[in-house]
């Protein structure tokens, strides 16, 4: 069974420097990859790479559903578009704020001449929102809530897959576990695949089937399944790095 995003030899440099070296990796259907590593190793250039706001350097194939992207006009990317779309880390800047929350999760509707009347409460119910605060601004409702109409607004096209970019890093810890659910939720109604970018390891563990560590220069250093990785990391820049990570944990005393 071909993935549903086949992403080979990727090269992204700004500049002079490359940022995402020869990356390679795998998203199958209802499956969710996590890409880790520290601030600064590329995980987000990937991402912006994968979604077409980047350009990759000749060579990289990024295919989705077996069709290379990579290359393809600006009107051809929009139609493949609809079919992958992000989710960022601030849920306040991922929205317009002088538009209402329903009028934001509805914008992809219209951009891409779909039907939109009723879809507005139709997207908020299936990310737990009330759709009674359609007609609220940005502002006025809480991070949580926000992200929750993000979600919602990346499903409007009906995607087969998400990318994460550090979702639930931006909230409160109390909120935290509600969207994570929300997205696992999702993901098995829905059947997507999430790359999911995170810094935050003990939720990669809970909630990735496979993991990708990016050490610094934007490498892939490994790629296992999450019990492989946590239990027994076969590279050394992931030994370091779940260890630094199970040391930062260690309460003072």
């Amino acid at each position: 069974m071909k993935p549903l995003l086949d992403v080979t030899d990727l090269v992204v440099r700004h500049g002079d420097r490359t940022v995402v070296d020869r990356v390679s990796f795998r998203v199958d259907a209802g499956e969710t990859l996590a890409l880790i590593g520290e601030s600064g190793a590329g995980k987000s250039s990937t991402a912006l790479a994968v979604l077409g706001l980047l350009r990759p350097e000749p060579g990289s194939s990024v295919r989705f559903d077996g069709r290379e992207t990579v290359g393809l006009s600006g009107r051809q990317m929009r139609g493949v578009r609809a079919q992958f779309q992000p989710v960022f880390q601030d849920p306040y800047g991922s929205l317009t704020p002088r538009k209402t929350i329903g009028d934001t999760i509805t914008e992809p509707l219209r951009v891409h001449r779909r039907p939109v009347a009723g879809r507005a409460a139709e997207l908020m119910e299936l990310v737990g929102l009330d759709p009674a605060l359609a007609d609220r601004l940005p502002h006025e409702l809480s991070g949580g809530q926000c992200q929750r109409a993000g979600i919602a607004r990346a499903l409007a096209l009906g995607p087969r897959l998400l990318v994460l970019d550090e979702p639930v890093s931006a909230l409160d810890p109390s909120v935290r576990s509600g969207i994570v659910n929300l997205l696992t939720g999702l993901q098995d109604r829905l059947g997507l695949g999430y790359l999911f970018i995170c810094h935050d390891l003990p939720l990669v563990r809970h909630i990735a089937h496979r993991v990708a560590v990016m050490a610094p220069g934007g490498r892939v250093v490994e790629t296992a399944t999450a019990h492989a990785l946590f239990t027994a990391p076969q590279d050394p820049y992931t030994r370091d790095l779940l260890a630094a990570a199970v040391h930062h944990a260690r309460p003072t005393v």
